[in-house]
C-alpha cells in the first residue's frame, strides 16, 4: 500500500448529508462521541480508509484475528423527509503529529469521499486540553466563515452545554478536526469545530457527552446519553483514586511528584 485508499462496501443514496468527524485525540473525546452516535442511531458502516501513514502495526480483534489500523465511514438516513442524512467517520487512530504530509493526504481523501455523496457541511468533534476543570466541561467552538456565527449560535440556543466561541486569535486546531475544516473551506465546504474541555490524560466520556450535546442540538436530534453517563461515573471514580494517590505521595514527600506536577497531570 503506497497511498491512502478507501474500500467501499455499499454506495448509499444520501440526502444532502452532513459529514461528522470523531477520531481519536485528546481524551478520546471525538471518538467516544462518534462511536456513541453511531451506536444510538444504528448507523451503517459502508467504507474503510487505510493509509501507510497510520502506525505500522495490526490490531488483534476477537477470536485472534488481526486487522490493519483503519478509519471507518458510517451513514445514517434521516427518517424525516425534510431532514438531512449523516456520514460519520471514526476509527483506530489519526496520522502521527509529526507527519504533516500524511495528515493532508488522509484528510484530502476523506473530503474527496464525502464530496462524492454531496456533503458540503462538516462538523468536527474532539477534545481541548486544560490544566484543570471547574464544574462541567465546556465546549469551544470555531467556524469556517464569519457569516456562520449567527447561524450556529441560533442552532445552539438552549443547549445544555456551555459554548465558548473561540477568541484566542492565533490558536490552533490540530489533526483532522482542524484540517477537515481548513481544507474543506478551500473546496467551498463549510462547518464548525466543537472541542470539549478535558484534562486529556484519561478517557473522557464527560467531555464527549458535552460535545455530543452540542452536535445533536445543531442536528436537531435526540440521543440517549445514559451509556456515556455511566462511563463518566466510572472515569470519575478512577480519577478520584488517582488524585488520592497523588495527594498521599505529596504528603509522604515521595520523589517524582514535582515532575508530575510540572507535566500538568492534575
Amino acid at each position: 500500500m503506497r497511498e491512502t485508499t478507501i474500500h467501499m462496501y455499499e454506495r448509499p443514496e444520501l440526502k444532502d448529508p452532513i459529514f461528522v468527524e470523531g477520531l481519536p485525540g485528546i481524551g478520546l473525546v471525538g471518538k467516544l462521541a462518534a462511536d456513541h452516535m453511531i451506536q444510538e442511531l444504528n448507523a451503517v458502516k459502508f467504507a474503510d480508509l487505510y493509509s501507510p501513514h497510520f502506525m505500522h502495526q495490526v490490531i488483534i480483534r476477537k477470536n485472534a484475528v488481526v486487522e490493519l489500523m483503519k478509519n471507518e465511514f458510517y451513514y445514517w438516513k434521516n427518517p424525516d423527509e425534510k431532514g438531512r442524512d449523516l456520514i460519520i467517520i471514526t476509527g483506530d487512530q489519526q496520522v502521527a503529529p509529526t507527519d504533516s504530509p500524511g495528515h493532508y493526504e488522509v484528510v484530502g481523501k476523506m473530503l474527496d469521499f464525502a464530496s462524492e455523496f454531496g456533503a458540503k457541511e462538516i462538523i468536527t468533534m474532539g477534545g481541548f486540553q486544560v490544566p484543570e476543570l471547574q464544574g462541567e466541561p465546556r465546549v469551544l467552538a470555531a467556524v469556517t466563515h464569519e457569516r456562520l456565527l449567527e447561524h450556529y449560535k441560533k442552532k445552539l440556543e438552549g443547549c445544555s452545554t456551555e459554548i465558548l466561541w473561540r477568541e484566542d486569535e492565533g490558536g490552533a486546531i490540530v489533526g483532522a478536526a482542524g484540517l477537515l475544516l481548513g481544507i474543506g473551506k478551500l473546496r467551498s465546504m463549510y462547518g464548525i469545530s466543537l472541542l470539549g474541555e478535558s484534562l486529556g490524560y484519561i478517557v473522557d466520556p464527560k467531555a464527549a457527552k458535552a460535545v455530543l450535546s452540542a452536535v445533536t442540538r445543531i442536528l436537531g436530534l435526540e440521543i440517549d446519553m445514559s451509556a456515556l453517563d455511566e462511563r463518566a461515573k466510572e472515569t470519575e471514580e478512577i480519577l478520584q483514586k488517582v488524585q488520592e494517590m497523588q495527594k498521599a505521595m505529596l504528603e509522604q514527600g515521595m520523589p517524582g511528584t514535582q515532575e508530575e506536577e510540572d507535566r500538568n497531570y492534575l
